[in-house]
């Protein structure tokens, strides 16, 4: 009896628990969720392009352009972001350039500065991978800000940063030309040995056996991995040293 009684209390609770109308939670929380789940897929769905090397200069010299044709220093971004708006598509790659744009756009729309937006763009820059985005955030914020204190025309100081970023990009293309040379030979030293081992073969020998059946061929292998690694790391180092020049006046 007593089994009998507990069996018939469980499925009572059960039966009005499943009756029991669901949850619905508050219409404000429902609406976040909705929006967050959206931006979550489009920032899924839309993939972003590769930054061109033109781009950033190409950037300040429209805000210049745009300036010098008589736009607002405030509606220069509004039109800047609509240069680089593109359609709302899952296949259409959202520009690195357009978000940070449109955000420029709203804060100079309220009648405040840009910079804070452009700081707050340089920081998040910082997180991902890609240093020409944090330049650029970076400095302009700075020509904006030299321009607000100083009263200095934001034109000219635009005009005079994307010279600055035109001639970095021009260094660092002849530098990758320059490079190209000493990144050829790299590439050869580290297959020479597999290619020697190769023509020793087609010589008639067999260069493994010796190698691996003699202790003059254990010597000669461990002397021959040793230099082989010391050559590629040597090489390696003198690559990044050279680069490291231009790593930094890009920062």
């Amino acid at each position: 009896m007593a089994g009998l009684t507990v069996a018939v209390l469980l499925a009572t609770a059960a039966a009005l628990t499943l009756g029991a109308p669901p949850r619905r939670p508050p219409v404000a929380r429902r609406r976040s969720a909705r929006v967050a789940d959206g931006l979550l897929l489009r920032r899924r769905r839309r993939p972003r392009p590769k930054l061109d090397g033109d781009a950033p200069a190409l950037l300040v010299r429209e805000l210049a352009g745009l300036l010098a044709a008589g736009r607002s220093a405030h509606r220069i971004w509004a039109d800047a972001a609509t240069l680089y708006e593109a359609p709302a598509s899952a296949e259409t790659p959202v520009h690195p350039f357009s978000p940070v744009l449109q955000a420029a756009a709203a804060s100079a729309a309220l009648g405040l500065s840009p910079v804070s937006v452009l700081a707050a763009a340089e920081r998040a820059g910082s997180r991902e991978t890609d240093p020409a985005l944090q330049q650029l955030w970076s400095g302009l914020a700075v020509c904006l800000r030299v321009s607000e204190r100083s009263g200095a025309p934001l034109a000219a100081v635009l005009s005079r940063y994307a010279g600055q970023l035109e001639a970095a990009r021009d260094a660092a293309s002849d530098r990758e030309a320059a490079m190209a040379g000493p990144r050829a030979t790299m590439r050869l030293l580290t297959w020479l040995p597999g290619g020697g081992i190769l023509l020793g073969y087609l010589l008639g020998g067999n260069p493994l056996q010796i190698l691996t059946a003699t202790p003059l061929g254990w010597l000669a292998a461990a002397a021959g991995t040793g230099f082989w690694l010391a050559g590629r790391l040597w090489s390696s180092r003198l690559a990044r040293n050279a680069q490291a020049p231009v790593q930094g006046n890009s920062g």
